[in-house]
């Protein structure tokens, strides 16, 4: 069975976990906490993306740089500053999502019960079929962050689940 890491603030914790679990049924979703990282050390994530920046998980650089180095990939929120300067030298396999326009994944459109959300370039899915540039609508049901919203849709985009409601 394949894992899933999630690096978030407490307060999306509950609505990520909740929407991820529902539709990755088969992966177990693990929410990165200060006290649980040391333990997950030795587990072979298969991806992890880092929603937002907790700078208490982060900062224990030796265990995230462990962590990493084992994914397939890594999804990253590229409107938060975050500090992986520590993962420079390793190959891995980066989608970023965001409004920058050097993002992956970006918007292209956000409205108050959806958002269009635009594939930039080729990425790979899980079972290794290529996704290519287009634009994918995402209705949303909650009020919630929109880069949270972006966050989840880039990893079930990965494991092409390309219809749902947030």
């Amino acid at each position: 069975m394949a894992f899933v890491g999630i690096v978030c603030d407490s307060k999306n914790e509950h609505y990520i976990r909740k929407i991820l679990e529902k539709e990755l049924k088969n992966k177990n979703i693990i929410v990165f906490t200060e006290e649980n990282i040391e333990n997950l050390k030795n587990i072979k994530f298969e991806t992890i993306a880092i929603l937002s920046n907790n700078y208490k998980i982060l900062s224990k650089k030796a265990i995230v740089q462990n962590i990493i180095s084992k994914v397939n990939y890594l999804i990253l929120n590229a409107d938060e500053l975050i500090n992986l300067n520590f993962l420079e030298n390793m190959k891995l396999n980066v989608i970023t999502y965001g409004f920058s326009s050097k993002s992956t994944i970006t918007a292209s459109s956000v409205k108050e019960d959806g958002i269009l959300l635009c594939v930039q370039r080729n990425i790979y899915d899980v079972n290794k079929n290529e996704i290519e540039p287009q634009e994918i609508s995402i209705k949303i049901q909650n009020k919630m962050d929109t880069n949270i919203i972006m966050g989840i849709a880039t990893i079930l985009l990965i494991y092409d689940k390309r219809e749902y409601n947030l």
